[in-house]
């Protein structure tokens, strides 16, 4: 179950011991896996990283990063289509994107029924609990785009939040089912405006199309 309330922010930890340092490369392997045809991959990209500027602020979240995050693909079962013809249908795998980043982050508000990422944000600032501003241990909310397939929005978890001397920010990431395989993509770096609420994707399985995304903000605990 998802804990009560994440840990306190905290400047950059550091490495972790060999037992986290293992969990960590268990799932940067898993997030290897292939990618859906409609995802590039990783070895095509060459993403600008940049220079880190300013103090980082990050999550001490090593642990509950491995028990937030464990593949379970979809149950296929049988079923009659319209013609009365039996077919194979497959289930949604776990963890969905939004029940990883409510892990990650102990947020059990605005549960209205099967939920999706918008309508999560938009309940979350009626409430008063959602910000522009990059916070670690948040949730940021990337807001509705058919044409790349995300037609109700997409949450990613904010491991860290790093100031640039231009205004913008570049963020380390967490999220799950980017490639709709609920695979995780771990520790990817994004640049976020402030001014426009756009987000360009530098690093992981999105690095090589997902430029200025439309980011709706933050959803606090």
């Amino acid at each position: 179950a998802p804990p009560a309330a994440p840990p306190a922010a905290t400047v950059r930890q550091p490495a972790p011991d060999a037992d986290q340092d293992a969990e960590a490369a268990r799932m940067r392997e898993t997030a290897r896996k292939p990618h859906s045809p409609t995802t590039p991959d990783d070895a095509a990209c060459d993403p600008l990283t940049g220079v880190l500027q300013g103090q980082c602020v990050s999550m001490n979240q090593e642990k509950m990063r491995g028990q937030c995050y464990s593949l379970r693909p979809g149950a296929t079962t049988t079923k009659k289509d319209k013609k009365g013809k039996t077919v194979k249908v497959t289930g949604r795998c776990q963890p969905q994107s939004l029940i990883y980043a409510r892990c990650r982050t102990g947020i059990d508000t605005c549960r209205l029924g099967d939920t999706s990422p918008v309508q999560w944000f938009t309940c979350a600032q009626r409430n008063g609990a959602t910000t522009r501003t990059p916070t670690p241990g948040s949730v940021m909310v990337l807001d509705a785009n058919k044409g790349r397939g995300m037609p109700t929005g997409h949450p990613v978890y904010v491991e860290e939040t790093c100031p640039n001397k231009d205004g913008t920010w570049t963020l380390r990431i967490t999220h799950t089912n980017y490639d709709r395989q609920c695979h995780l993509d771990q520790d990817a770096k994004v640049r976020f405006n402030p001014r426009t609420m756009q987000v360009t994707f530098l690093t992981g399985p999105w690095g090589c199309w997902a430029k200025d995304l439309k980011a709706m903000g933050f959803i606090l605990q």
